[in-house]
C-alpha cells in the first residue's frame, strides 16, 4: 500500500464463511487470479506470475486446513 494508498480500498484480502438453504457451509474469497488481474492492476500495480501462483497455494492451504 505504499506504492498505491488506494489499494487499501481492495486489502486486505477477505474470506466469507457462510451457510446455504441446504445447510451446506462454504468458505469463499477472490482467487489470486483475480487479484493479480484486475484488482492490482486497479490501482496501477503488476503482480509477477510467480507471486500470484505462491498466493493461490496459501489460500487454497489455508482454506483445506480452515475446513478439515
Amino acid at each position: 500500500m505504499i506504492k498505491s494508498a488506494t489499494l487499501a480500498i481492495d486489502l486486505p484480502m477477505k474470506a466469507l464463511v457462510w451457510q446455504d438453504d441446504a445447510d451446506k457451509v462454504w468458505l469463499t474469497y477472490n482467487a489470486s487470479e483475480y487479484s493479480a488481474k484486475e484488482i492490482y492492476p486497479r490501482h496501477g500495480l503488476t503482480v509477477p506470475d510467480e507471486a500470484a501462483q505462491a498466493l493461490a497455494k496459501f489460500l487454497a492451504d489455508v482454506s483445506d486446513q480452515s475446513t478439515r
